[in-house]
């Protein structure tokens, strides 16, 4: 008899550790999904007083290179600021959402400002009146979408548009990507701009059949008019003197001569203390008067074609596209070997009569192994050696002290494709053609080191898998596709059918 109880009581203990283990897992599933509840409301509510008490205050850019923050020369520019600036967006900064990445960075510039800069966004469709105040001559002409930074102690605004702020490409089907950031240099340029006094005016000379600098420097007037710098054109046909702003006069790749006349206006120009670039591609051309006038400055423009022989400095093995040498000089603070890509160059000459008051410099040359060809032809080249293709010369003997205190400075640059679209969007800050554009400028103008404001535009990175072979391009798909997820579904099997046996 008690044998047959004491069978009857081991299924009941069984039973009873059964009960007992699943309102244990009963309790612990509760636990569980009650304690990822009060996280998660936990989490939203630190969140959302974290965000409202220091998010404007605590904010990082987390993007490469900082592409949506401000570096050393604006933070410099900012803290030297005295005077008010406003940087106006005209739109509403809740419904646009194409600058909501811009605007933490516009908050960083207002707190780098010393409380001399503030920001401030307004839909002209709702508020039209702020078109009249910030453009009260209707000189700007801003449109809704874009922003306008203003200094009212100056008077002086300049519109800074979306294509401003980004540098926008197109591929062969016509669809548009990101290839830089330029906000940074556009809004420091405009606020530099708005500030300043006096803003240096660079001229493009035309009549000579010049190329169209605003089509094919589109870029380089980019680089100048966020630097504050004024780009105009200028006729020097009939012209008595030159505009009394005019801060460096730039003959691009004419296709003639100057006249007799010109060659006297220019020459004048210079001797007040002016500054010219002129700058030509190898071609049939050839330039007598010019050269009379720089017979002052110890240098010539040449009719010889240049050539490196050296495989090292030739770009994709041409010989007359080369990755020339920028020696240190006045433009260039140490040398730079092999970043100025240069295609169809001119050489320019250094002349022998030197005088104590001119001084000249290599800007851009060939290595040990250039060549000069006479009128282009390869049959009559010069020895190997090192070519000029960009010179300057600084000729203090016009100097009085009183009417004239600056010096006469003149540079040859021997290739107009050295600064074209073509090169300066192929490769962007890779190469060095830009930035020798712009110290050169800087040098011609007079500007000093606390004047520079080089800001290049920053790179969006791209982790796109553009290199390889097929094969393992197929192998990287299978492995990120197939493999990895097979092993997660696995090893979540596994862990269910254990934790199922509890």
């Amino acid at each position: 008899m008690s044998m047959f109880k004491k069978q009857d009581k081991a299924p009941a203990s069984a039973a009873a550790k059964s009960r007992r283990v699943d309102k244990r897992n009963r309790s612990l599933k509760t636990l569980s999904i009650t304690s990822t509840i009060l996280f998660i409301v936990l989490l939203l509510v630190f969140n959302v007083v974290f965000d409202s008490l220091l998010g404007d205050k605590l904010k990082w850019d987390w993007t490469p290179g900082g592409q949506y923050s401000i570096g050393d020369v604006s933070k410099e520019i900012l803290g030297d600021l005295t005077r008010k600036v406003e940087i106006i967006g005209l739109f509403d900064a809740n419904a646009d959402q194409k600058y909501l990445r811009v605007q933490p960075m516009l908050d960083e510039y207002a707190a780098s400002s010393n409380g001399n800069l503030t920001v401030r966004y307004i839909d002209p469709d709702r508020s039209p009146g702020v078109l009249k105040e910030i453009d009260p001559q209707d000189l700007l002409k801003p449109e809704a979408g874009e922003f306008v930074v203003f200094s009212p102690e100056t008077g002086k605004g300049k519109n800074v548009t979306y294509y401003d702020i980004f540098d926008i490409g197109y591929d062969e089907s016509y669809n548009s990507y990101l290839k830089g950031i330029k906000a940074e240099q556009s809004f420091t340029g405009a606020i530099k701009y708005v500030t300043a006094e006096v803003t240096p005016v660079v001229y493009f000379t035309t009549g000579h059949d010049e190329i169209k600098y605003s089509e094919a420097y589109s870029s380089l007037v980019m680089i100048l008019s966020n630097n504050n710098y004024d780009v105009k054109e200028l006729d020097l046909f009939s012209l008595e003197t030159m505009p009394e702003d005019c801060a460096v006069l730039v003959m691009a790749s004419p296709k003639k001569d100057v006249t007799t006349a010109e060659r006297r206006l220019i020459g004048n120009y210079l001797q007040q203390g002016g500054s010219l670039m002129f700058i030509a591609d190898y071609n049939n051309t050839s330039f007598p008067e010019l050269n009379q006038l720089l017979l002052d400055y110890n240098m010539e423009i040449s009719d010889t074609r240049l050539r490196e022989g050296d495989p090292a400095h030739r770009f994709q093995d041409d010989a007359y596209i080369m990755r020339a040498i920028a020696p240190a000089s006045k433009v260039t603070t140490e040398a730079i070997d092999g970043w100025t890509l240069v295609d169809n160059a001119r050489g320019m000459h250094i002349l022998t009569n030197t005088k104590e008051w001119i001084e000249v410099q290599s800007v851009l040359t060939t290595s040990e192994e250039g060549y000069a060809e006479t009128a282009g032809d390869p049959e009559q080249s010069s020895a190997a050696g090192k070519q000029n293709i960009a010179l300057l010369s600084e000729n203090r003997g016009f100097i009085d002290g009183t009417n004239v205190t600056q010096a006469a400075k003149v540079m040859l640059i021997g290739s107009s494709t050295l600064f074209n679209d073509t090169i300066l969007q192929t490769f962007g800050n890779q190469l060095y053609n830009a930035g020798l554009f712009y110290y050169s400028v800087q040098w011609l103008a007079n500007m000093s080191e606390g004047d520079t404001l080089y800001i290049q535009s920053k790179q969006p990175v791209s982790y796109a898998v553009s290199k390889g072979s097929s094969s393992t391009n197929v192998l990287t798909a299978v492995v990120a596709m197939v493999i990895l997820p097979a092993i997660l579904l696995i090893a979540a099997l596994v862990i269910y059918r254990k934790r199922k046996h509890l």
